[in-house]
């Protein structure tokens, strides 16, 4: 309701690239507001415009049980780390601001071990259902501010 989508060509438009300091393609605005930029999924636009998007996200967080393992990043190391936890029968966890992290920005990838050639996004895609496959809890969209050991946060 009441969205729209608006393309503009650089080349043509100069003087609103430079005024909204365009550096990457595509950028997203909201009422004017730059929201994000690059490739995005479409959960993080619903999450960049559900203004109460947090206070849920925080809820659900709140709710889960603790972890035995919880890593942090969702690129292939955080990626692999989650895997061998899984695989010993630990209750493993990954917290990710995107899963396949930096990968996902990467469109050739010919120097991972084993792989002679990918995508980036094939190659995050691939990773999370690897991750999947071990019943790994996934909680996308979420950076880490702070972290506190067990006997910091008992009541």
């Amino acid at each position: 309701p009441g969205t729209t989508a608006t393309m503009i060509d650089g080349a043509f438009f100069q003087d609103e690239v430079e005024e909204r300091k365009i550096m990457a393609v595509p950028m997203v605005f909201q009422d004017n507001e730059h929201i994000g930029q690059g490739r995005m999924t479409l959960e993080e636009i619903i999450a960049k415009l559900d203004t109460n998007a947090a206070a849920k996200d925080a809820e659900k967080l709140n709710a889960k049980d603790v972890f035995d393992v919880l890593v942090i990043g969702g690129g292939p190391a955080g990626n692999t780390s989650a895997i061998y936890a899984a695989r010993k029968g630990i209750k493993t966890g990954i917290v990710a601001e995107r899963m396949g992290g930096q990968v996902m920005d990467t469109m050739d990838i010919e120097n991972y071990t084993s792989i002679q050639k990918t995508q980036g996004p094939k190659f995050a895609a691939e990773m999370e259902a690897h991750v999947r496959e071990y019943g790994v809890d996934i909680m996308n969209l979420q950076r880490v501010a702070d972290i506190k050991g067990a006997d910091e946060t008992a009541n």
